[in-house]
């Protein structure tokens, strides 16, 4: 008989109980070759499997054929209770599983000791106790020897390679328990390694094998040698010794269906919000990228665009190519493009991972079964930027009206203190799908003024308040795209009155200021299809746009040029430095232009300010030569525009 201790106590030899304390104590990578042979003994593993999967989980990558001996041939339904746990495990934080630790440490189980001596003892195993000192550490090094314990990536990546495996063999009339439960246990584990590629790529190997997907088969061809396809060199599972003959039902197929869709949701949600949210590539950078491809006369010379840059860097690449797979993966799952949009434009609170998780209930029907509203949205978004930028057919049909967009900015943004601190991958995603919206000519802005506002109020509160400058001036410039678009302008200016009034934060002030004149400049624009404008009554009863006519000038002006003199500090002037600059580049439009100047009666406002810009100029000189450069400067031209028109009435 062999000395193996893991041959000589082979069952009948011992129970299977025992053998698994014999396992645990003799198992290290010199004996993983003999327990591969050992498991391929079907009854054995399918006692003892479900005890084995956390001794061998340590030993990966060596102990990967154990593993998939004992996911082939185990008992399904214990291991894939044991598998579970062991994923639950892999979701506890670094602090949490420290914690645990110190709290077990110190604890023995002199039972379990004293039971493990008497069963070597019964089969002639030698003891520490029985091995003289000069040897007992050189003969014992194997199974003490330290081994670098396996990444999380790792375990998570052959346990979800084991679950692929168990989940056919079971055998039940309900298979979606088991596949729930799993699930459940997958998710936070995934959560926790979202940022890898490794954990990734399991878990579209996963969904697959669960979808029945399968690639087509290659063609045959002739050959000299007959060699085995790889069905017959892939050894055959075991059947589930308690498995039942009963049909699965359809609605437990259906229920099956939308779970893995609902996951799939929830993995999409995970992976964009682990993506790296730098400051010119903030997740999928859509809005920038989509931006440089509105406006490719905008960008700056010299300047790698967004747009080649993900298509040289092979990061950011792999970011549009994930993507495409997921919006793949979700074709595989006949993931429904009415259920994403109904998802989004549900009005109940959007699920989270967490709130999945923690549901006691396993779910009973497919409406039982929610999606992720934030993986809805990127699924969208993604389909959306795959047609726009690589001509993609969309699988996923976009939202269409500004009332859609408007619903879905409030259900994300919300109007408090936290404004702005949202995720810069969901507001890229926000930004973008709105972005998108304004570029389809028969759009319109919502007519329900409320909304209107809304809207305008989230979205200029994040171009003031989100840190990353790209995703600052795409909120901007969406912001004055939308209030462009509706068709009272007399709305349109009582928000930026409002803006000007009311807004705390000066750089907002400032882009109140851009609005105002990018309204009056398209009033004046030849070219330009302004909104059908719901206008004041003039003294002669014709209907003018506000924007033509100097009340829209007269009436902000109390706003525009307010006394710099409150300012008490310099810090609190150079804080307004940029407000003032947008004021007197307007001035400077409006003076150098003989039409507006005229038709707004602006040169009569400025003179009227002439003590305005005086305090202005005396508070930029204060700061010393060095700061507020381009604000004396504006000073100086708007001064020598004034100055040149009036030479000219003189002249005239």
């Amino acid at each position: 008989m062999s000395d193996n201790p893991l041959l000589k106590a082979l069952p009948p030899e011992t129970d299977y109980l025992s053998y698994l304390t014999i396992l645990e104590y003799n198992l290290n990578l010199e004996q993983l070759s003999t327990l591969h042979e050992i498991l391929q003994d079907t009854t054995l593993t399918s006692n003892i499997g479900w005890d084995l999967v956390h001794l061998l989980l340590p030993l990966l990558p060596a102990s990967q054929p154990c593993l998939q001996d004992v996911a082939r041939l185990g008992n399904p339904r214990e291991v894939v209770l044991k598998v579970t746990e062991l994923l639950e495990g892999l979701a506890v934080s670094q602090e949490e599983e420290e914690e645990k630790k110190s709290e077990n440490s110190g604890v023995e189980n002199e039972g379990g000791v004293l039971e493990e001596e008497e069963i070597k003892d019964a089969l002639g195993v030698a003891t520490d106790a029985d091995i003289p000192q000069d040897q007992s550490h050189h003969d014992h090094q194997p199974s003490m020897q330290p081994y670098q314990s396996p990444s999380k990536v790792m375990q998570f990546v052959n346990l979800l390679e084991m679950l692929a495996i168990l989940h056919p063999r079971i055998k039940t009339k309900y298979p979606s328990r088991f596949l729930s439960t799993a699930l459940q246990a997958v998710l936070p584990a995934y959560a926790r390694l979202a940022g890898s590629a490794e954990a990734l790529a399991a878990v579209f190997a996963f969904v697959k094998a669960l979808s029945g997907f399968q690639r087509p088969a290659l063609p045959p061809r002739k050959s000299s040698s007959r060699v085995p396809s790889q069905a017959q060199l892939t050894p055959q599972p075991a059947p589930d010794p308690e498995g039942q003959s009963d049909p699965v039902a359809q609605e437990e197929i259906v229920l099956i269906q939308r779970l893995l869709q609902s996951f799939l949701t929830f993995v999409v949600e995970g992976y964009v919000s682990a993506l790296p949210a730098n400051e010119d590539t903030a997740g999928m950078a859509w809005s920038s990228r989509w931006h440089e491809k509105r406006h490719p006369e905008k960008t700056i010379p010299g300047r790698m665009k967004l747009i080649d840059r993900f298509a040289e860097d092979e990061s950011l690449h792999a970011r549009d190519t994930t993507m495409g797979q997921m919006l793949a993966l979700g074709h595989e799952v006949k993931l429904d493009p009415n259920e994403l949009i109904h998802t989004l434009k549900s009005p109940s609170p959007p699920a989270s991972p967490s709130e999945e998780v923690s549901s006691p209930d396993l779910p009973s029907s497919a409406s039982d079964v929610p999606l992720s509203r934030l993986g809805s949205l990127y699924l969208v978004v993604a389909s959306l930027a795959s047609t726009l930028f690589f001509s993609a057919p969309s699988r996923l049909p976009p939202l269409h009206t500004y009332q859609d967009f408007s619903t879905l900015l409030a259900y994300f943004i919300a109007l408090d203190s936290n404004i702005g601190a949202e995720s810069y991958q969901l507001i890229d995603a926000l930004l973008f799908l709105g972005l998108s919206t304004v570029d389809q000519k028969t759009n319109r802005a919502p007519e329900d003024e409320m909304t209107f506002r809304s809207t305008l109020q989230r979205l200029s509160l994040l171009s003031a308040l989100i840190p990353s400058a790209a995703l600052r001036f795409s909120a901007h410039t969406l912001c004055g795209e939308i209030l462009h678009a509706y068709p009272d302008p007399q709305v349109r200016s009582s928000f930026i009155e409002d803006t000007l009034l009311h807004c705390p934060y000066e750089n907002l002030k400032a882009s109140a200021v851009g609005w105002l004149k990018d309204e009056v400049l398209s009033t004046s624009a030849p070219t330009s299809s302004p909104p059908p404008a719901v206008t004041t009554d003039d003294n002669d009863g014709t209907r003018k746009n506000v924007f033509t006519t100097p009340a829209c000038i007269h009436l902000l002006a109390p706003y525009l040029f307010f006394d710099p003199d409150t300012l008490s500090s310099d810090e609190e002037f150079l804080a307004h430095e940029g407000f003032f600059l947008a004021v007197l580049n307007l001035c400077i439009l409006f003076l150098s232009s003989p039409t507006l100047s005229q038709s707004l009666r602006f040169t009569a406002v400025i003179t009227a300010k002439a003590a305005w810009l005086e305090k202005l100029e005396s508070k930029a000189l204060e700061l010393g030569d060095e700061e507020g450069v381009l604000l004396k400067g504006n000073i100086a031209l708007v001064k020598e525009k004034l100055n040149a028109e009036r030479e000219g009435r003189e002249l005239t």
